[in-house]
C-alpha cells in the first residue's frame, strides 16, 4: 500500500508538472503582468507615515499600594477584559472628539491636507458645514487609528497613519494623553461617588449604633445593671448568680439527703405494716417494751404453775389470767404506739423531700431567668460592639480616602512617546513585490489549471494519450497542401503497426470534417508508395467524395457502382498516374450510403482487392454525424484517427473514440494535423 500510494503521488506530480511546463508561458506572463501591476501600484500609492504611542496599563492605580489599600491579584480573565475594555475606549467616538478638540483639528486645513482628504466647504441638510466638517475629523481620526495589544502584556500601542509624519506622531501622542486623562477623571469621579457612598453608609452606621446602645440601656434598666444579671464581659460572674448556684448547690445536698432518710423511713413503715408488731426491731429495742413483755412473760409463767396446782375456775387462777391479759394489751398498744411513730417518720420524711424538691425547682427557674437575662445582654452587647466597629471600619475608610482627594492615581501610565516617523510604512516595497509575486504565481497557476482542465484541446501526444487513449503516429504542421515527404515518417510507422507488418486494409476518418482526413490519405498513399509499397486508395466518402479531384481524375463510375452490382471493381479502378498507387473513386453520390455500406458487397470488394495490393487505404466519412464510419469500421484490419491539433475537445473526440471503437475498428493511432507554432516537442520520462 505505501508503494502504491507513492507511485500516484508520483504519477500525480509529473502530470501537474507536465501541465505546468506545457503552459508555462501563461504562467510566466501571468506572473509578469501581477509584478507590473504591483511597480504601477507602488509608483502611483501616496506614502503614509505610521507612528506609534504605547502605554501601560497596571493592575491597581499607582500609589494605591502606599496608601494601604488592600487589592486582589487581578486574574487572568479579568486581565484580558480590562484590556480589552482600554481598547474599546481608545476607538470610541468620546475620545476622538476630545483628541480633535486638543489639536484643534476642526478648522484645520492642515489636518485633511495631511490626510488626503478634501476639506468639507458646506453643511449637508441640517448640519451645518462645522457640523459636517467635526464630523469628518471624527471619522477619519477613527478610521485611520490602529489600537494593538501585543501578546498578553498589559502594554497598549497606539498607532496613527496619515500621509504628514508630523501630524500622525501628534494625533498618536494626543491620543495616549487623552486615555491617561480619561483613565484620571474615572478615578476621580469613582472617588467622589465612592465617598458618598461611604458617607451615606457611615451615617447609617452612626444610627444602628446609637439605637444599639439605647437598647441596651433600655434593657439593663428593666432587668437590673449588667452586675446585678450577667456580670462584667471581662470579669468573674456576678455575685447574684454564685448565690444561686450556691443555693442550689446546698439544696441538691439537703434533696439527697431527704432522699435517703426517705427511703429509710419507708423501708422501716413497709417492714412495720407487713411485720409481726412483736418482731419489729423498734418494738424489741424500746427499754420500756422489754420491761413489758419481761412481766408478761413472768405472768405467763405464773399461769402456767398455778394450772398445775388449780383450776381455770379458781380465784387466783382468774387473776393470774386478767392480770396476764392486762399487760398483753399494754404490749400491742405500746406496739401499736411504736408503728404508728414509724408511719409519721415517713410521712415526715416526704413531706421534707417535696418541700427541699418545690424550693429547688422555684432556683432552678430562678436561674433560667437569670441566664435568659444574661444572653439577651451579651447579644445587646454584641450588637453594640459589632455596629462600633462597623462604624469606626468605615470612619477611617472615609478619613483616608477623603485623605487622598486629589491626589488619585489612574491605572494608564506613559511608556513611549510617539517619534516623527522617517519613513513611510505605506507602500512598504519589498511587501509588496513579495505579494504581487505570490499573487502572480498564484494566479499563473489557477489559470494553468483552469487551462488544462476547461480547454483540453489536443495539441501533444501527452494529450493525445490523455484524452483518448491513442499513440500518436506523427503530427503534420499547417500548410495549403502537405508534401509527401512530410508522410514518409508516419507511412513508417504504419509498417511497424503490427506483428504482421503493414496491415492489408486501413480505415482512415476524423471525428469531424475539415481536419485533413482526405488530404493525409492522398499523401499516405504517395509515402507509402515511395516505399516501395503497392496501394490502393477507396473512396468510401460517398457523400463528399474528394479523392478524385486529390489525384487529378474525372472518373465515370466508382464505389457506389460496384457496391450495387453494376460494375466490377477492376473495370472501375483506375491509375493515378503515380507508380504504385491506384484508386477505386466513389462514382455516383447514392441517396442513402449508409443502406449500401451495410451490405455485404464490401466484404467482397475488400476480399478480391486485398490480394493484388500491400495496404488498402479507405477514406471514411467523419465519425460524427453519420453512421457510415461505424459501418466500415469492422470491415477493415486497422483505422488511424486525423485530429487537428488545437481543434477536438475532450468531449467530441472521446465520443469519436468510443464510437468507432463499439463498431469493431482497431484504432492503432493518430495523426495530428495542421500543428502551429514550433516543432512538436517529444517528452520523455524515465521511471525510478
Amino acid at each position: 500500500m505505501p508503494e502504491g500510494r507513492s507511485a500516484r503521488m508520483v504519477t500525480i506530480a509529473r502530470s501537474a508538472w507536465t501541465a505546468i511546463w506545457r503552459h508555462r508561458i501563461i504562467l510566466l506572463v501571468t506572473m509578469a503582468l501581477c509584478v507590473l501591476a504591483g511597480i504601477i501600484f507602488i509608483l502611483l500609492s501616496t506614502p503614509d507615515y505610521r507612528a506609534t504611542a504605547s502605554v501601560e496599563v497596571e493592575d491597581v492605580p499607582a500609589g494605591a499600594a502606599r496608601a494601604g489599600a488592600t487589592q486582589r491579584p487581578i486574574a487572568p480573565a479579568d486581565n484580558e477584559a480590562l484590556m480589552q475594555t482600554e481598547q474599546e475606549v481608545l476607538r470610541s467616538r468620546a475620545l476622538a472628539e476630545d483628541v480633535a478638540r486638543e489639536l484643534a483639528l476642526v478648522g484645520s486645513r492642515t489636518f485633511f491636507d495631511g490626510m488626503n482628504e478634501r476639506r468639507p466647504e458646506r453643511g449637508s441638510g441640517s448640519l451645518s458645514q462645522r457640523q459636517v466638517e467635526t464630523e469628518a475629523v471624527i471619522n477619519l481620526l477613527r478610521e485611520n487609528l490602529d489600537v494593538q495589544l501585543p501578546g498578553k502584556s498589559r502594554v497598549i500601542r497606539i498607532s496613527f497613519t496619515s500621509a504628514d509624519p508630523t501630524l500622525s506622531a501628534r494625533v498618536a501622542n494626543s491620543y495616549a494623553d487623552s486615555l491617561i486623562r480619561a483613565d484620571l477623571k474615572r478615578g476621580f469621579e469613582s472617588g467622589v461617588q465612592a465617598r458618598r457612598f461611604l458617607l451615606g453608609e457611615l451615617d447609617a452606621a452612626r444610627r444602628d449604633l446609637e439605637r444599639a446602645e439605647r437598647d441596651l440601656a433600655t434593657y439593663a434598666a428593666r432587668n437590673g445593671s449588667p452586675s446585678q444579671t450577667a456580670g462584667t464581659r471581662d470579669g468573674p460572674p456576678d455575685s447574684s448568680a454564685g448565690t444561686t448556684a450556691t443555693r442550689l448547690a446546698q439544696l441538691n445536698a439537703f434533696r439527697a439527703q431527704a432522699m435517703a432518710d426517705r427511703i429509710a423511713a419507708q423501708k422501716r413503715w413497709e417492714s412495720a405494716r407487713l411485720s409481726s408488731v412483736e418482731t419489729l426491731p423498734e418494738v424489741l429495742n424500746n427499754g420500756a417494751m422489754q420491761q413489758l413483755m419481761a412481766q408478761r412473760a413472768q405472768a405467763r409463767a405464773s399461769v402456767v404453775e398455778e394450772r398445775q396446782f388449780r383450776k381455770d375456775a379458781h380465784p387466783e387462777m382468774r387473776e393470774a389470767r386478767a392480770r396476764l391479759a392486762a399487760l398483753d394489751d399494754q404490749a400491742a398498744a405500746m406496739a401499736n404506739s411504736i408503728r404508728a411513730s414509724l408511719r409519721e417518720q415517713f410521712d415526715v420524711a416526704v413531706h421534707g423531700e417535696k418541700q427541699i424538691e418545690a424550693e429547688i425547682a422555684g432556683v432552678e427557674r430562678q436561674a433560667q431567668a437569670e441566664r435568659g437575662r444574661g444572653v439577651q445582654m451579651s447579644i445587646l452587647e454584641r450588637s453594640v460592639d459589632t455596629y462600633r466597629l462597623l462604624h469606626d471600619s468605615l470612619l477611617q475608610r472615609y478619613r483616608d480616602m477623603a485623605s487622598q482627594a486629589g491626589f488619585q492615581a489612574g491605572r494608564i501610565q506613559p511608556l513611549d512617546r510617539a517619534a516623527v516617523p522617517s519613513r513611510p510604512s505605506s507602500p512598504n516595497i519589498g511587501t509588496t513585490m513579495l505579494m504581487a509575486s505570490l499573487g502572480g504565481l498564484l494566479l499563473g497557476l489557477l489559470m494553468v489549471a483552469g487551462r488544462h482542465v476547461f480547454d483540453d484541446a489536443v495539441t501533444s501526444a501527452d494529450t493525445l494519450a490523455e484524452r483518448a487513449n491513442m499513440p500518436l503516429l506523427g503530427t503534420v504542421p499547417v500548410t495549403d497542401k502537405p508534401a509527401a515527404e512530410t508522410y514518409v515518417p508516419i507511412a513508417s510507422s504504419l509498417l511497424l503497426a503490427s506483428s504482421a507488418g503493414l496491415p492489408k486494409s486501413i480505415l482512415v476518418s476524423s471525428a469531424q470534417e475539415g481536419e485533413g482526413k482526405s488530404s493525409t490519405v492522398h499523401a499516405l498513399a504517395l509515402a507509402l508508395a515511395k516505399l516501395d509499397r503497392k496501394v490502393l486508395v477507396i473512396d468510401a466518402d460517398m457523400r463528399r467524395p474528394r479523392q478524385h479531384g486529390l489525384f487529378g481524375i474525372t472518373p465515370d463510375r466508382g464505389l457506389s457502382e460496384v457496391m450495387t452490382g453494376q460494375a466490377k471493381p477492376e473495370d472501375v479502378t483506375v491509375q493515378s498516374g503515380i507508380p504504385g498507387v491506384s484508386l477505386l473513386p466513389s462514382g455516383a453520390i447514392p441517396p442513402n450510403p449508409a443502406e449500401l455500406l451495410s451490405t455485404s458487397a464490401l466484404d467482397v470488394l475488400l476480399a478480391n482487392v486485398q490480394g493484388g495490393y500491400d495496404t488498402v487505404l479507405i477514406d471514411a466519412p467523419p465519425i460524427l454525424g453519420v453512421p457510415d464510419t461505424s459501418l466500415l469500421a469492422a470491415k477493415a484490419e486497422a483505422a488511424v484517427l486525423i485530429v487537428e491539433w488545437g481543434r477536438n475537445h475532450h468531449g467530441g473526440l472521446r465520443v469519436a473514440v468510443d464510437r468507432l471503437r463499439r463498431a469493431g475498428g482497431a484504432i492503432i493511432g493518430a495523426v495530428l494535423t495542421k500543428q502551429q507554432g514550433r516543432a512538436f516537442e517529444y517528452e520523455y520520462h524515465r521511471n525510478g
